[in-house]
């Protein structure tokens, strides 16, 4: 099976070209909002004829609300001449496969004082992504567990406490999400709702003049 995979979630971007769970291309780059040609640049590169792909598969985040729903959108438009199946996995997983720890917490800045974050036993999530306050986070992080995260800069000061896992890519990159998504169909695993993980609420913002 063919999988073309993009992962947008977070300050780096990739798209990656799986053959039967191997990886056989992979492109990334640093994500600049002024320039959303590098996507497409990216694509080009992988140098595939999109009707000989079987799959395109996305990387649902949580993370950057602007990278997930251009990742989305590009995806829906290459699939949708030939029908081709379309998938969704979530981004820290590819994080947990990179890092290879029993257990891992993912942890993301949500803004607004809050985190992101989600546990994972292997590359399996095991507690489901939820918001939290900046100081809650001990409260998911048990014994053991490593903690990861891909605005580590960001969140210096309330990571700080917890260590960081040396020699780890803390960016979901496209190839690993791929590989994660290819063991789980091979395994006969569920496979995750086609839409981006959106963890804050609609915000509505009353119109200033009356219609």
């Amino acid at each position: 099976m063919r999988v073309v995979a993009v992962e947008m979630s977070a300050r780096e971007g990739s798209v990656a070209l799986l053959e039967s769970g191997e990886v056989v291309a992979s492109v990334s780059w640093e994500e600049r909002r002024e320039n959303r040609q590098q996507l497409f640049d990216a694509l080009k590169e992988l140098a595939v004829d999109w009707a000989s792909v079987d799959t395109f598969l996305v990387g649902r985040g949580p993370g950057a609300f602007s990278g997930m729903r251009i990742s989305f959108s590009v995806v829906n438009a290459l699939a949708a001449p030939g029908k081709q199946r379309v998938m969704a996995h979530n981004s820290g997983a590819s994080l947990a496969r990179q890092c290879g720890a029993a257990r891992s917490v993912v942890v993301g800045d949500a803004r607004r004082e809050q985190l992101w974050v989600g546990v994972f036993e292997g590359v399996e999530l095991v507690r489901g992504f939820e918001l939290i306050g900046r100081d809650a986070l001990a409260e998911w992080v048990d014994e053991g567990a490593v903690v990861l995260s891909p605005d580590r800069e960001r969140l210096a000061s309330v990571l700080e406490p917890f260590g960081a896992p040396g020699g780890v890519d803390e960016v979901p990159r496209a190839a690993t999400l791929g590989e994660v998504v290819w063991e789980r169909q091979v395994a006969g695993l569920d496979v995750e709702l086609f839409e981006p993980l959106y963890l804050h609420p609609p915000v509505f913002v009353e119109p200033r003049f009356p219609a």
